[in-house]
């Protein structure tokens, strides 16, 4: 029996994967390593980028039927719910990276870039929830969902205590926004914020995300995950994983 039939039960008739954390699933369960990681830069062809938003399709078909705590939009041709509100594209972003998100058309600083309020953002308020979700997936697309979602802690802003997304909360975007990455390597800084689009501000990051400088057509975009992950990535203990 394969993994991707996803039966692999111990002697308990428990799931082998019911205790697992998130690097237990990623090694362990899926190897994960062997899909996602590239000693050399990989080619993105248009195939590669179809079979990408067939992933997101699938994962935004089964967290509607499964999960469900917040109401996921269905694409239509009149409109995509992208989180993302500039043209953007994927294409591989060399250095080992894989694949990344370009700016299509050129833009100017402070423009809002990314929103999470699109309404194609699936949340998850407990380990034991994200964990099912994700073992009882393809192993490629479970890889590539691992490596999509993100923990963060929301703080509560007024008029908007009673939102589900406040506290400790994992995301993952069902569209291109999930290919950004973070910007690394000698020099290279961020172009993309969350928070703020003034300079000034350092405002909490909550759901929106800026152009920290114009930013140019063809131009990857990369932003910190600092910014709203926790460094040591202890969150993901915190919540069960």
């Amino acid at each position: 029996i394969g993994i991707d039939e996803q039966v692999c039960i111990e002697n308990d008739d428990l799931p082998v994967w019911w205790d697992y954390s998130i690097d237990n699933l990623f090694e362990d369960l899926f190897n994960c390593g062997e899909i996602v990681y590239h000693d050399t830069p990989v080619p993105v062809t248009d195939k590669d980028v179809e079979k990408v938003y067939q992933q997101f399709n699938e994962l935004r078909d089964k967290y509607a039927k499964e999960v469900n705590l917040v109401p996921i939009q269905q694409p239509t041709p009149d409109n995509s719910f992208s989180l993302m509100t500039v043209p953007s594209e994927i294409k591989a972003a060399g250095g080992g990276k894989g694949k990344g998100l370009f700016a299509s058309e050129m833009i100017k600083k402070g423009s809002l870039v990314m929103s999470l309020n699109a309404g194609n953002v699936g949340i998850f308020k407990d380990g034991a929830t994200w964990r099912k979700f994700v073992a009882t997936l393809p192993r490629e697309t479970a890889c590539n969902f691992i490596e999509w979602c993100w923990i963060q802690e929301i703080i509560p802003e007024e008029g908007n205590e009673d939102d589900i997304r406040n506290g400790l909360t994992i995301f993952c975007a069902f569209d291109e926004s999930s290919l950004m990455n973070a910007a690394w390597g000698y020099g290279e800084e961020a172009n993309v914020r969350c928070g703020s689009s003034d300079d000034n501000e350092e405002g909490p990051c909550r759901f929106d995300y800026y152009a920290t400088r114009d930013i140019e057509a063809g131009e990857e975009l990369t932003v910190n995950y600092d910014e709203f992950e926790d460094p040591d990535q202890h969150q993901w203990v915190l919540i069960g994983l």
